[in-house]
Parts: C-alpha cells; structure tokens; sequence
C-alpha cells in the first residue's frame, strides 16, 4: 500500500517535469479557446497602436501650420477606439469561457481522483487543505491562464513591433529608452525570490488556517461543551496575526519591487525627454514625433516590462499551485481493479480469511496470520483491547486496504479479482458514529439507494425504528437535519443510518461498535432495528459491549492483531481466556452500578 500525503514526492514518472511544462498537456482539450483569447488579445494590441501615431500626425501638422480636419481625426479616433473596446469585450467573455472551462474540469478530475485514494490518504491530510487544494489552488491556476498568459501573448507581440518601430523612428532614442532594461531585470532579480518565498508561506499558513477552522467547526460540540471559545479565538487569531504578518511584508517587498521599477521609467523617459527635447529645438525632429515616440515608450515599452514583472508572482503562486495539484494527482491507490477483473456476482455471503497479514507501516505487522472462515448468514463478533486489529480487519473486508500477504475471498471469489465498485455496493457499513448530510431526512436514507420511492424509504425508517421519531418532527421526512445531523440524538442519527443500510439491502454488513455510548432504552431500540438489519446477513460486529453480542454464531477474539480464541459465547465463557475475564467484568460493573 503506498499512499502519499503532501510531504511526499510524486510517485509519477513525470514527477521531475516542471509543473507548468506539465500544465500544457492539461490545456490541450482548451487549444480552440486559447487560440482564440490569443487572437483577439494581438487583435486589441494593435489597435492600440494607432492612435498615438494618429495623435503625433495630428500635433506635426499643428505644428508646421497645416490644417487639421479634426471631424476626421474624431472618426479615426472613435472607430479606433470602438473597435478594441469590441475586442476587449469579446476577449473577456472567451477568457471567462477558457477558464470556467478549465475549472469544471481540474475540479472534477482532482474531486474523483481523491475519491478514488484510501482512507489513509484521507487520515493523513487535514480536510481543510484539501478543500482548498480543489477551490482555492485550481482558481489560483485558472487565473494564471485567463488573466495572465493570454496578455503575456499580446505583450510579446507588442513589444516585439514596438522596438521595431522605435528604432525606425529613432534609433538613439530607442537606444535611451531600452538603457535600464538591465537595471529592471536586476530590480527584479532582487525582490523577486523574497516575494515568492514569503507567497508560498502565505499559502501553507492560510491552508492551516483553513484546516483549524473546519477541525473546530466541526467538533463545535465539543469546544462548547469544555467552554474552550475563548481559547480557541485565540489560537485563530494568533494564526491570523502570522498570516498578517506575512501578508505585510509581501506588501513591502512589492511595494520596493515597484517604487524601483516606477523610478526606473522615469530615468528613462528623463533621457528621452532630454535628448528628444534637444532634437527639437535643434529642428532635426518634429514634436508630434517626439510625443508619439514617448507614448510608444511609456506605455509599449515599460508597460510591457512592467507587466511581464508583475506576471511573475502569480506564476510563482501558480507553480506552487501546480505542485500541489500534481501531487495529488500523482498520489496513487493500490487497492484498485486489476486488468481483467470482474463484477462480483450476487454475494451469498460466505467470507474466508487466509493467513491474513497486514501492515501499514513495513516491518510493524497489525494482523498477523488471521485464519477465519464464515458462512452466509452468520453473526461474527470481533473482541479486544483498542488497537488489537478489530477495526483494521473490518476495512481489509471493504477493501480498502489489501492484505501485505494471504487472502480473503468472499463465495470463493478473491476480492481483489473483483470490480470494487460491484463489490462495495454489496456491503453496508454502520459505523459509531454514522456521518449524514445537511439535506432532508428523506434523501439522508435515500442516499442507500437513489432510485428508492418514498413508500421505501418510509419502510426501512419503521424498520429501523426511527419512523415515529420521524413522524413527529415538524415536516417530517422532509426535516432538514442540519450538518452531520446536528438536530438529531446519537441514537436517531444510528438509527437514521440504519435505515440507511436497510434500504442499500447489503448481503454483508460490517457494524462497529453501533450501540456504544446509548442508554438502555435507545439501546433497546436500536437492538431491535440492528436485529432487523442483520436478519439473514453475513455480519461483522464490532463491540464493546459484550452483552450486544452473547447471540453472535461466532465470536473472535483479537490480541495484537492475532486471534487468540474463537467460539460461542458459551464456549468461550467456559474457557479462562480474554473474553471470559472481559464479560465477568463488565457484568461486575453493571451489578455494582445496579446496586
């Protein structure tokens, strides 16, 4: 099992490639549009180009005492002016269209590809970088594409006619007007690096903001309940002063990288002015030429210069983006179907461990050579201490880990011969703590089977024992039950989850530890609706309670991921072993607690 969480290098054969080398392959489905944004944006550049030449041709006549048809000039200018203001227009709807494009499909590809990864990926990223790896990184990068390389395109192009046109003006003044372009590429060399580290800092300490806002919004219940808002502010807002910090001093590095660079084209139009200046008082140069050649420069030249200078920092932030994305992307799975592998025909449920071992982390074995063989049908019971490897043997069942060596087959058929998907779908799961949706109560059981009518959901609720309660809330099925079920008890939202199941009809059904932390009466209830759920399928049950379990065909029980005993309730009450000594002790506490 080779899972990577962000500190891990790509397990990609194109890890070493520069993530916006690896960008352009991802554009190619978008080639159409770019062509498009990168024809209109030359398009709008060289309009652009016209009316200072249209100015300068104006103030030489001015000049020289001719006369100017200014209703002429009006036109040139407006129809100049119309037409790139037209371009610019149709140039912001088709980069809108190349990047909302772009998006929809990085999100997608990122979203499925994460929900493809196991649950150790998972376990070992905060939900809150994630969530901003696909919104927040996925934008950053559209931006680039949208805002940023498509006017890179048209600042070449522009830059590149405008030197030719200078020197065929002026070549000495052109000469001028180029002098600090080295004095800019030093500027830039110098702030440049600064300004990226300090953005890629920007980024990790806004992911962990993100990340300690969703751990506390989630387990708000518990940041109440231990009275721990005031700590909790202030850990944010300590996180929040750093960022804050960082986000100053990005603006000092910028503000210099620009205070330099705006000093800097003011020397060069300085030079140019003098020396234009001298030109035309010494008659060797008109003044509407001396004007359109600084237009030329200021606004072709240096703005060019100027831009291509600020693009480097969302590129920066970009290339960061890219690694991130990437290394998600190349964050691969094992656990997936084979070439050739087939749907699972309808379970019956038969379930056989072979020397099954298991590790996470190599050379440290969690299960260590399970044997286990159960028939369709039966109650299987898992017993032991925390970490003894109850709940690592119920995921290597759903397949989300294999094993390290051995086998488990279901009806004979090895799992990982199988089409995981028609695998899982055959396979309920009701956990401890059952995790449901802020949608109604209707499509939080319907999310067993989508296709179920409502008569069929309303049945698995009463199986479930959950219908009355149902009943009773203000709109009943069509309650919305707010986040992860926050309006609803421990024992309805098990119950909820129950119905859940019911509805999935699973033939195999895994259990862990459904009845913990529940009074006796919930306990009763849900006792009931578990009874109907498990009625004529193979099911795991995970418990510590053991007096939820004394009716299992088959009780294992597990330490430090081998199993030391199996049999009956009876069977293993009359043994001296871990569950025995188990079951007398919490019959001891409940006796006591009784008295």
């Amino acid at each position: 099992m080779v899972v990577a969480d962000e500190s891990t290098d790509n397990t990609s054969d194109d890890r070493n490639i520069h993530p916006l080398r690896r960008l352009i392959p991802e554009l190619k489905p978008f080639k159409g549009l770019i062509l498009l944004c990168s024809a209109l944006t030359v398009a709008q550049s060289v309009f652009g180009f016209l009316p200072p030449f249209v100015l300068g041709d104006i103030v030489n006549k001015l000049q020289r005492g001719e006369n100017v048809n200014t209703t002429l000039y009006l036109f040139y200018i407006v129809g100049l002016s119309g037409s790139q203001a037209l371009l610019g227009y149709a140039l912001s709807i088709a980069m809108a269209t190349l990047g909302q494009n772009f998006l929809i499909e990085i999100r997608e590809r990122m979203l499925g590809h994460m929900q493809s990864l196991p649950l150790a990926y998972f376990e070992k990223n905060q939900t809150g970088k994630l969530v901003s790896n696909v919104i927040n990184d996925a934008s950053t990068v559209q931006n680039l594409i949208t805002a940023n390389l498509t006017t890179m395109v048209g600042d070449i192009v522009q830059l590149l006619i405008v030197i030719i046109l200078l020197f065929t003006i002026n070549p000495i003044m052109a000469l001028l007007s180029l002098s600090i372009a080295p004095l800019y590429i030093f500027n830039f060399r110098r702030f440049f690096k600064p300004l990226q580290v300090t953005s890629d800092d920007i980024r990790a300490k806004r992911d962990t903001m993100f990340g300690q806002m969703q751990e506390k919004l989630t387990g708000i219940q518990t940041v109440k309940s231990f009275g721990q808002e005031r700590f909790e502010a202030r850990s944010f807002m300590s996180t929040t002063r750093e960022l804050m910090g960082l986000n100053v001093r990005q603006g000092a590095l910028g503000g210099g990288l620009w205070t330099v660079a705006d000093a800097l084209c003011g020397v060069a139009t300085g030079l140019v002015l003098w020396y234009g200046g001298n030109q035309c008082l010494q008659g060797k140069m008109q003044a509407g030429t001396l004007v359109m050649f600084l237009i030329y420069a200021v606004n072709y030249v240096y703005g060019p210069i100027v831009r291509f200078l600020v693009i480097l920092d969302p590129i920066a932030r970009a290339e960061a983006a890219l690694n991130r994305i990437f290394r998600t992307l190349n964050t691969f799975n094992e656990v997936k179907d084979i070439p050739g592998a087939k749907a699972m025909p309808q379970i019956v449920g038969q379930v056989d461990f072979e020397n099954v071992w298991f590790e996470y982390e190599p050379g440290q074995p969690v299960l260590k050579g399970i044997d286990l063989r159960v028939k369709p049908g039966q109650m299987v019971a898992l017993v032991g201490f925390s970490g003894s490897g109850k709940t690592t043997l119920a995921s290597l069942l759903l397949r989300h880990y294999d094993p390290t060596s051995g086998h488990i087959a279901v009806d004979n058929v090895d799992l990982r011969e199988t089409q995981l998907l028609s695998y899982r779908s055959q396979v309920g799961v009701v956990a401890q703590e059952s995790i449901l949706f802020n949608t109604t109560i209707r499509e939080n059981i319907r999310y067993g089977r989508l296709a179920a009518t409502d008569k069929e959901v309303e049945d698995a609720a009463k199986a479930a024992n959950i219908h009355d309660a149902i009943e009773a809330l203000p709109e009943g099925y069509d309650t919305k039950i707010g986040e992860d079920g926050i309006k609803l008890s421990v024992g309805e939202k098990q119950r909820m989850a129950i119905a859940r199941a019911l509805l999935a009809d699973p033939k195999i059904l895994i259990l862990d530890e459904a009845t913990s932390s529940l009074d006796s009466q919930t306990e009763a209830l849900l006792q009931a609706a578990l009874d109907n759920l498990m009625a004529g399928r193979t099911s795991f049950v995970i418990a510590h309670r053991l007096s939820t379990i004394v009716k299992a065909d088959v009780i294992v029980v597990l330490e430090k991921g081998v199993v030391t005993e199996h049999g009956t309730h009876a069977e293993l009450l009359q043994s001296d072993g871990l569950y025995s000594r188990l079951y007398r002790e919490q019959f001891r506490v409940a006796l006591q607690a009784a008295s």
